[in-house]
């Protein structure tokens, strides 16, 4: 089988593919990513071919544009972003298609997967990292900028609600999408993010305690749990942050996106907050012109540390709600403050305050002292034993593990 696993954004949602990739090859297949350039030196250490879908200065317009980010601008620029791609990412796909034995799993967001698999014929697995990517008028999903469908609302009120955001996702994709489609021969698209997701095959990679299913979830959905894989075949938290963890108090960790460029205010608030709480704090982003030029001696910087290692070494960690992170401080027991900035993140921030495993705060609340006072709360026995009990649900198995012989089963006989 010719796996070919696409996808695009920062780290989080590309590293569940490294791991899925690594799985699929160790049970004999080949496997080619497709996704941003940046990610092409980690695709060959891990022995896949690669493909890009978006090159590193397009890459770099993504994450320096601060409307990414925004709970209400965010999802149209992405949307009117990544429509400009459609043509020439289809073409790519399609070409790497052509092999008879051709399987794809995808996100959602490389619409040019779903076009492939109604032009060739192609088997394709839709891959969700979060519930949140999942319509619904039983439980319907908190979206950005108060525009949630209220649960008390009728189910035929739902159901205009999510026309009336098929209609939005349509027309933000417009014009791109539908030359492709004229152009391929295709009919227009009816349902718009219901068309997105595979009829054959839907992985959900997260647990059914995280997400419970609804009645009106797509029948096609198997969960697989977590995808807990931090990007790296060696793995390893560098000397330096193992040293700072061991001397002296567990630091809390502060990390909002390994996209993240333009988050000066957030760190240098999260100084303030270790300062007024007296806690050793570490600031985790590769772009360092955010921080303060000094920093003080109880806090640290660090650009990148795998966080099923860090994690178990830090008192909690503050972060922007990404679904990665989320995973990575459930399975480790680590209490959790969310600051939730855009797209699924408040969704992830609800979730993880139902489970007892954290808190969060909206945007008119995340000054230093409500920071510290949150964490206060947080870095406590009673509130590391709650998170203790969700830690507990994960069981044993390997979510990866299953969602490769998921995707492997659509392979053709």
């Amino acid at each position: 089988m010719h796996a070919i696993l696409a996808t695009i954004g920062t780290d989080g949602d590309v590293f569940p593919y490294f791991g899925l990739g690594a799985k699929l090859r160790a049970r004999g297949h080949r496997v080619t990513l497709a996704t941003h350039e940046p990610f092409r030196a980690r695709a060959v250490d891990h022995g896949f071919a690669f493909a890009s879908l978006v090159s590193s200065e397009e890459t770099r317009d993504f994450l320096n544009n601060p409307d990414t980010w925004h709970p209400l601008k965010g999802p149209g620029f992405l949307a009117r972003w990544g429509a400009g791609l459609i043509g020439r990412q289809y073409t790519l796909l399609a070409e790497l298609a052509k092999d008879a034995d051709a399987v794809l799993a995808a996100s959602p967001g490389v619409v040019a997967a779903r076009l492939v698999q109604e032009k060739m014929s192609r088997p394709l697995a839709s891959i969700l990292l979060q519930p949140w990517m999942i319509p619904s008028v039983f439980a319907p999903p908190i979206m950005p900028g108060g525009l949630t469908l209220p649960s008390w609302a009728p189910r035929p009120l739902g159901r205009l609600y999510w026309r009336a955001v098929d209609a939005v996702g349509a027309h933000l994709m417009g014009d791109p999408l539908r030359r492709v489609r004229d152009d391929l021969g295709l009919p227009p698209v009816r349902g718009f993010f219901q068309w997105l997701l595979s009829p054959q095959r839907v992985l959900g990679l997260f647990p059914g305690w995280y997400g419970k299913p609804q009645p009106d979830w797509p029948p096609q959905l198997r969960m697989t749990g977590f995808p807990l894989y931090d990007g790296s075949p060696q793995g390893g938290l560098s000397s330096d942050v193992r040293a700072f963890c061991l001397e002296g108090t567990p630091p809390v960790a502060f990390t909002f996106g390994t996209g993240m460029m333009h988050g000066a205010h957030l760190f240098h608030t999260a100084v303030e907050a270790c300062r007024l709480l007296g806690a050793r704090g570490l600031l985790l982003t590769k772009y360092g012109q955010q921080l303060p030029t000094l920093l003080p001696s109880f806090v640290r910087h660090c650009e990148f540390a795998p966080f099923q290692e860090l994690f178990p070494r830090c008192a909690a960690v503050v972060h922007h709600g990404g679904i990665g992170t989320v995973a990575k401080a459930l399975a480790t027991a680590t209490p959790q403050l969310i600051l939730p900035l855009a797209f699924d993140q408040r969704d992830n921030a609800m979730r993880v305050k139902r489970l007892g495993a954290g808190d969060w705060l909206p945007r008119r609340t995340r000054g230093g002292p409500s920071i510290a006072k949150a964490l206060a709360k947080l870095m406590t026995p009673a509130a590391r034993e709650k998170c203790r009990l969700v830690t507990a649900q994960f069981g044993n198995d390997d979510a990866l593990h299953v969602a490769a012989q998921w995707v492997e089963e659509l392979a053709p006989q």
